[in-house]
């Protein structure tokens, strides 16, 4: 077990695209929120595991639910050197990818995908979808400092915590190359697309 890990799972939206709060479905027979739960349970002490939305009430925004997590982390006193920030939404995320991210000793990382469509900007400009990234979680910091940034004077409101860290100290994440089991359950019809890639990830 990962003594020192700190983890953060963001359970709290209004799933306003879904329809509904999507990490309360059944999904696979329980509920979507319990999937990466257990599986960052079998790496991490439950102790050291807040599930936001779930053990405590989330924010307003994406950003005030990370900020509410960390307040709760914070209040156990303990010497955490390392933590995530998971996605309920992404249930299909592996234990060896959660491995990978743990062990990884950057100060910011993220899990990150290649663009496969075509990217031109809105003033019709392309562009060369080999230079970007899809940016995804689980995403992982040095525990320290991220918390010292987003409890800092600043309020932060970023869809993605590697921008914290990169404003605030100017850090560029470090880019783990993930696959199709961190696609992210926004739509209701994600729901048999997702069915569709547990059944193949598990034979």
């Amino acid at each position: 077990m990962n003594e020192h890990v700190a983890v953060i799972e963001l359970a709290a939206g209004l799933g306003s695209r879904f329809g509904e709060q999507k990490q309360f479905i059944e999904f696979l027979d329980k509920p979507l929120w319990r999937h990466i739960y257990e599986k960052v349970t079998s790496l991490i002490p439950k102790e050291n595991v807040v599930v936001v939305g779930v053990d405590i009430i989330g924010g307003i925004t994406r950003a005030r639910s990370v900020v509410c997590g960390l307040q709760y982390l914070k209040s156990l006193n303990k010497n955490f050197k390392r933590i995530l920030v998971v996605e309920a939404a992404r249930p299909l995320v592996s234990v060896e990818q959660l491995k990978t991210i743990i062990e990884d000793n950057h100060l910011s990382s993220t899990y990150a995908l290649p663009l496969v469509s075509t990217i031109v900007k809105r003033d019709g400009t392309y562009q060369n979808r080999e230079d970007f990234y899809k940016l995804s979680t689980p995403v992982g910091f040095d525990y320290q400092m991220f918390s010292a940034a987003y409890l800092g004077e600043s309020e932060y409101e970023f869809t993605d915590d590697t921008r914290v860290m990169y404003e605030h100290y100017g850090i560029k994440p470090f880019f783990i190359e993930g696959d199709e089991r961190l696609l992210k359950m926004t739509y209701k019809s994600d729901l048999e697309v997702m069915q569709a890639l547990a059944k193949r990830f598990s034979e």
